[in-house]
């Protein structure tokens, strides 16, 4: 007890020494530290929030808000209701119990919610029409697993069977898809292919050209080749294009080449290019001799045969064949020992032969024939020396191309027309562009005169007013220049050379006199 009034008296005596301003000063520190340590402990002890479900639609979040009333977890709403918040150390947990449950549905209703939800003395098209939509909201699902869709909705459009329409004449199913990509990433057809596929295999009847794929961007995403036949179409248009490109290039450098020597306008061309697009592989196989200096070639096998016979027995004597065997046989020679050999060996050569596989790339200059119109009478000599020009240019092949040059006189009747109306037409946008530079003059020169005008009346206003205020000093400094004394009256006379030497002044500090007044 004695310590604490012992502290109450150091603290007092503490307080009565110090002045009014340093009084303040602690008090204001106090309140500060209070303030900082209440701050502190607030934002230590508050939950961190983390967010459980981002981009929530309206259904998914007040499904999923309600199930959190229940379980009684603490929440909050962010981002226009899109975005759920729970505390930081319950978000994986709450995540998998509502996981469990199916939660967030994604906006879209699957076979488990349709089915559980239906009720007795359902009809058969209300039935279709909820099978139509869990079919929707499962295929929904099934594309959003995705890696490269952020969001889908399917739409799928079944006709309804009637027994006033006959099955042939019955509309057929279609469906559309509608695709959020994520930000950087491109959909191949690969894919595209595959939802079709998805799609056109989970609705009955539903045909893949039925299908139309759209992106965020309205951009349509299915028009891609399907089948065989749609392949073949894409790949003959293909060719086409390629084939009047190269026509029109073919044409460009012609035309260009004659119409520096003969002039624009002039020359004619026209190309027909035929092109062989078939792909295909060339196998050739040569076989060569062998040549002096490798000899008899590769030894690839032998054969040999040899026969000995050595004794005193006889031999058959006589030429072989029927002219010594009939009519009599002919007796062997028993004179003397026989001594028989005989060898025989057959040698196998490899042959030189190289084989060559040579693949012919598709597009290759089947046939080229050019035609050229010159706007002039050509004799032979002159016809051939376009022919060469015209030849060096496409690459010409003699037994290939043909190219045709005729000189004729051109009709530029109508070539005349249009150039002649062009002419009117640029010279009356001419003639129009002059006027708005003349008006646009005539109206800023009448602009500077009227602002010349108006200057000039304002300058000779304030002039006149200026003269007024002057000699109205004046009169007033010549009053009282009869009552002031000797001594001042060569101040007054100062002001007044002052006023004639700069008027504009002693009128603003003369117009600051009457204000203040």
């Amino acid at each position: 007890m004695e310590y604490v009034n012992k502290l109450k008296h150091q603290v007092s005596e503490f307080w009565n020494s110090r002045n009014k301003v340093q009084k303040i000063s602690l008090i204001l520190g106090a309140l500060l530290v209070i303030l900082t340590a209440g701050l502190l402990g607030y934002f230590i002890s508050r939950p961190s929030y983390s967010p459980l479900f981002t981009n929530l639609s309206m259904q998914d979040a007040g499904e999923i808000v309600k199930r959190l009333e229940d379980m009684k977890i603490p929440y909050k709403i962010a981002d226009g209701g899109k975005t759920i918040l729970v505390e930081s150390k319950d978000v994986y947990k709450t995540r998998l119990n509502l996981a469990q449950e199916g939660l967030p549905k994604g906006g879209v209703l699957g076979f488990s919610d349709i089915f559980n939800k239906t009720k007795l003395g359902t009809t058969d098209w209300e039935r279709q029409l909820q099978y139509t939509q869990a079919l929707q909201g499962e295929l929904t699902r099934t594309i959003e697993e995705m890696e490269q869709v952020e969001s889908a909705r399917v739409h799928i459009v079944q006709p309804r069977e009637s027994l006033f329409i006959e099955p042939n004449a019955q509309k057929e199913p279609s469906a559309a898809v509608f695709l959020k990509l994520k930000p950087g990433v491109e959909i191949a057809e690969e894919e595209i292919r595959g939802i079709i596929n998805l799609v056109a295999h989970s609705v009955e009847g539903l045909k893949p050209e039925n299908i139309t794929i759209v992106d965020e961007f309205g951009r349509v995403l299915s028009n891609i080749p399907l089948s065989e036949e749609q392949n073949t179409k894409e790949e003959i248009n293909s060719q086409l294009v390629i084939q009047n490109n190269f026509q029109k290039q073919l044409q460009a450098n012609v035309q260009s080449l004659l119409e520096q020597i003969f002039g624009p306008g002039n020359v004619a061309v026209r190309v027909n290019a035929q092109l062989n697009f078939d792909k295909k592989t060339v196998e050739s196989r040569l076989f060569t001799p062998v040549s002096s200096e490798t000899g008899d070639g590769i030894l690839r096998s032998v054969q040999e045969l040899r026969e000995h016979f050595s004794g005193t027995g006889s031999v058959p004597t006589g030429n072989p064949g029927t002219g010594t065997n009939i009519p009599g046989y002919q007796q062997p020679n028993t004179n003397g020992t026989s001594n028989y050999q005989k060898t025989e060996v057959i040698r196998n050569y490899e042959m030189n032969e190289s084989k060559e596989n040579v693949t012919v790339a598709p597009g290759t200059v089947k046939k080229l024939t050019v035609s050229v119109v010159v706007n002039r009478d050509l004799n032979d000599e002159e016809k051939d020396k376009i022919a060469t020009l015209v030849g060096n240019a496409i690459g010409y092949d003699i037994q290939r191309d043909q190219i045709t040059v005729e000189g004729m006189t051109f009709n530029n009747q109508l070539a005349d027309i249009l150039s002649k109306q062009l002419a009117e037409e640029n010279q009356r946008r001419e003639m129009q562009r002059l006027l708005i530079i003349i008006s646009a003059i005539a109206a800023a020169i009448l602009f500077i005169i009227a602002h010349r005008i108006i200057a000039m009346k304002r300058r000779r206003m304030e002039e006149e007013k200026l003269a007024y205020e002057l000699a109205a000093a004046q009169q007033a400094a010549s009053q009282l220049s009869d009552d002031v004394s000797a001594d001042n009256r060569e101040v007054f006379s100062e002001i007044e050379k002052l006023a004639r030497k700069r008027p504009e002044d002693v009128a603003k500090i003369l117009r600051t006199w009457l204000n203040e007044e």
